[in-house]
């Protein structure tokens, strides 16, 4: 069995501000926020106590799966330049102005539910089901007072299409980085709630500091008006648990050999480096992890989707690189395809690991050895240490845990479906291009052309539709290719030949996407852009 919580707008619009950014709507809505629109319900009917007991029975749930429309069915906006009255005081020296005011919004259909809360492999009785639907029903809002909102529970689940996204929450566990987290309900919240809304303790503060104030007008100059300051929110609200979510992958989108649940370490100190670096940090992370990794003997050999290496048979000791995907190592800068002011600094290190089926292990295999080899990785504060032989540049890395992190050290940066992708390092051509540039500059360019089409056919995914190469990139805060090194010359061969480029595919691919033979440290590497309502954005 299993109950789902639907939300219907009839407004038409859900406004709330988000945590971390008041201009910013909190999309989708956090089921702790739901969680105390219910208690709010609770106290406002006169604490039923049956239904008390629901409401701390449902926060002691694991985090629920949410389901909302997509992107191309929703609008964001902030209405901004609202005029509001303030509160009313009785201190006539308070100045009662209107003020001006923002709501972040979202704008959605008001004829059915759009929102869904799924709790699956759930137990509850007729009488329990009954007692929670009335106190859903008293719910007249969810976040600000205009968000107008009615809440349904049911017990099957909702017959959604392909238009809808679906979020579920991930182990707490180190072993990928989430596309973001919300604040979720926890056996607590409703007691941490109540103590933190104490009525008569706000009041008596804000006489407090309104008194303050007032004693302090005679120092001040003559015909200045006072204002009354406002309780810091923080001291006032409950104590909040925080759970990672990832999006489900729709069937409908081409993957690559690499999983869409990356982990992402973000620099957290060291030296300033660019994306010309890349291949120079990838190669001192790979050595860190196999020494790392070599350093402990109970965990023997190192797989090779691991190292990209596998023991030949017969010849102990010696190895030859594998010819299945393996981890890739891809930088984290500050590129961007529309901010101008993007420098292409770095702010961390992406691995992507092959998908389980791909490596060809089972499900729990790798994730036992990926816990192991993270465990050998990062020391007790959970960072790892980066340093050449030369001791040029130091860095010191850790995962991403910050509530709202720069967009470079995003999941779904990377990751997204999309139809168009843009080159963040140029790609190492898996053969020479014919003829000469020189020659013929339009056969040359073709020819570039096809080899990154059989670089796609290589991965497994659709050949693109339209290619265009160039020396730039479509990145603002990306290096010209040639800014970048060529890798160490092979013996007997020529350097490398590498170049940027974008990438049309008929149907959506879902990142991480690298392509050429620089593809497991850094080059190569694309950053979706995506569609939304009709137009290319981030």
């Amino acid at each position: 069995m299993s109950i789902t919580i639907s939300l219907q707008f009839p407004a038409g619009r859900y406004v709330a501000a988000s945590w971390s950014d008041k201009n910013t709507v909190e999309w989708p809505p956090h089921p702790a926020r739901l969680c105390l629109g219910l208690l709010d319900a609770l106290h406002k009917a006169g604490e039923p106590a049956d239904e008390r007991e629901q409401l701390l029975w449902l926060c002691r749930q694991k985090p629920p799966i949410l389901i909302v429309p997509s992107k191309t069915l929703i609008t964001e906006a902030l209405l901004d330049g609202v005029y509001v009255p303030q509160n009313p005081s009785n201190a006539e020296s308070i100045n009662a102005s209107r003020k001006a005011r923002s709501f972040p919004t979202v704008f959605l259909d008001s004829d059915e539910p759009t929102v869904f809360f799924q709790w699956p492999d759930i137990e509850l009785s007729d009488n329990d089901f009954s007692c929670l639907s009335k106190l859903l029903g008293r719910v007249p809002r969810l976040g600000h007072s205009s968000s107008v909102v009615m809440v349904t529970l049911r017990k099957t689940p909702p017959d959604l299409s392909a238009s809808w996204q679906c979020f579920s929450p991930i182990s707490a566990e180190i072993l990928r980085t989430p596309d973001f987290q919300l604040r979720v309900p926890w056996d607590g919240l409703i007691e941490s709630a109540e103590a933190a809304f104490d009525a008569k303790g706000r009041e008596d503060e804000r006489l407090e500091l309104v008194d303050r104030f007032l004693k302090a007008g005679t120092r001040l100059r003559e015909g200045r008006t006072l204002k009354a300051a406002a309780s810091p929110r923080g001291r006032h609200d409950p104590h909040h648990q925080w759970c990672g979510y990832s999006e489900v992958s729709s069937s409908e989108t081409y993957r690559t050999p690499w999983d869409s649940h990356v982990l992402l370490l973000e620099k957290t100190s060291g030296t300033s480096l660019g994306l010309e670096s890349i291949w120079q940090i990838s190669e001192t992370f790979h050595r860190t992890l196999i020494d790392r990794w070599s350093r402990n003997p109970s965990l023997g050999q190192i797989p090779a989707w691991l190292s990209g290496h596998s023991q030949r048979v017969g010849e102990s000791g010696s190895t030859a690189p594998t010819s299945l995907p393996h981890l890739s190592i891809f930088p984290l800068a500050h590129v961007d395809a529309f901010v101008t002011h993007c420098d292409g600094h770095l702010l961390g290190l992406g691995l992507a690991l092959p998908r389980p089926e791909i490596a060809g292990v089972s499900v729990p295999e790798f994730r036992i050895t990926w816990r192991n080899a993270l465990t050998a990785l990062l020391n007790e504060d959970e960072q790892v240490e980066l340093c050449p032989a030369d001791k040029s540049w130091r860095w010191c890395l850790r995962p991403v845990s910050s509530v709202s992190p720069p967009k470079a050290l995003r999941a779904k940066r990377w990751t997204g479906a999309s139809c168009h992708w843009a080159s963040v390092t140029p790609v190492i051509l898996d053969q020479h291009p014919k003829p000469h540039f020189r020659k013929d500059p339009v056969k040359w360019e073709e020819s570039c052309q096809n080899i990154l089409r059989t670089s796609c056919a290589r991965i497994g995914i659709q050949e693109p539709q339209k290619v265009m190469v160039s020396a730039h990139s479509a990145l603002h805060g990306v290096p010209t290719s040639y800014s970048f090194e060529a890798p160490e010359k092979r013996l007997g061969r020529p350097a490398r030949f590498h170049i940027h480029a974008i990438l049309e595919f008929s149907e959506p691919v879902e990142g991480p996407l690298m392509l050429g033979s620089g593809r497991y440290r850094g080059y190569g590497l694309f950053m979706p852009l995506l569609q939304h309502s009709g137009s290319v954005i981030r």
